[in-house]
């Protein structure tokens, strides 16, 4: 150890003297503290293996090339697998239920079939052993409720997505179709957005908003607005109006958003948008 100068006292206290070019650096282990201290002029200590602490002082401001946060995405829209690369010990997941689909409207009355609801979604950081595989779930989006004679059809609900066992957001619901409760004047209600279980944030999905009309002058009516999610709106309210014939109601724009919902006559309504699972890692 040639040109090293290892020092100690009756204290225990360890002192190791390191040539530099500006003059010595000094490393200090005080043995009331177990600190590691590093004086002038070069102030750098290097170790070549791995060092742990279970706590650092300071506000880290002149660290440098340590990594921090998330550094890689995965994002599914269809079911498949994450596969952990081997060095993850957390990821976070953002999980997306299917928006449900517009109710359709009804060719005998001039009124508007609701909106779908959009999915819940849950939010979760999770730590993770190495070499782990998690099953991804994505809900598809409800159908649109189609047009009918008295009354239109309702809206299909949205699917459940999930990630794993760890969270999941259900589906919402499709929207009521014009006339569907066997009331040719009833105006379709919007479906109720989804719920989310499992993540240290749970969001419930927005409603779709309820059809109106007859609007006089010109019986014009309009389905709901498909309820808005976690990334945003739903489906414009489709319509019909006496001189400008007639609008379907909108697919969900959003991941998770709901369809837009029919008016009268033959409008039918959209589709709602299929949910989402991204992982960040």
């Amino acid at each position: 150890m040639a040109g090293i100068t290892i020092k100690g006292d009756t204290s225990g206290e360890i002192t190791l003297n390191v040539p530099a070019t500006a003059g010595a650096n000094t490393i200090t282990i005080p043995a009331s503290s177990g600190t590691l201290a590093v004086t002038s002029p070069g102030g750098d200590a290097s170790f070549p293996g791995t060092v742990t602490a279970s706590s650092f002082s300071g506000d880290g401001s002149s660290l440098t090339g340590i990594a921090g946060g998330f550094s890689n995405i995965e994002v599914f829209t269809s079911p498949g697998t994450w596969t952990n690369p081997g060095n993850v010990e957390k990821v976070k997941v953002t999980v997306t239920a299917g928006g449900g689909g517009g109710g359709g409207g009804a060719n005998t009355s001039n009124i508007g079939a609701g909106g779908g609801g959009a999915g819940g979604t849950a939010i979760e950081i999770i730590p993770f052993p190495s070499a782990t595989n998690v099953p991804v779930t994505i809900g598809p989006g409800g159908a649109a409720g189609t047009n009918g004679n008295t009354s239109g059809n309702v809206g299909s609900t949205g699917g459940t997505s999930s990630f794993g066992a760890y969270c999941s957001a259900t589906g919402a619901e499709g929207g009521q179709a014009a006339g569907s409760i066997g009331d040719p004047g009833f105006w379709g209600l919007g479906g109720n957005g989804g719920v989310a279980t499992g993540g240290q944030v749970n969001a419930t999905g927005g409603d779709g908003t309820s059809g109106f009309g007859p609007y006089s002058p010109n019986n014009i009516n309009f389905g709901g607005v498909g309820g808005a999610g976690y990334y945003g709106s739903g489906g414009r309210g489709g319509g019909w109006q006496a001189n400008g014939g007639a609008i379907n109601g909108q697919p969900g724009k959003a991941f998770g958003s709901g369809g837009g919902g029919g008016g009268r006559p033959g409008v039918s309504g959209g589709a709602g948008k299929e949910g989402i699972v991204i992982v960040e890692y």
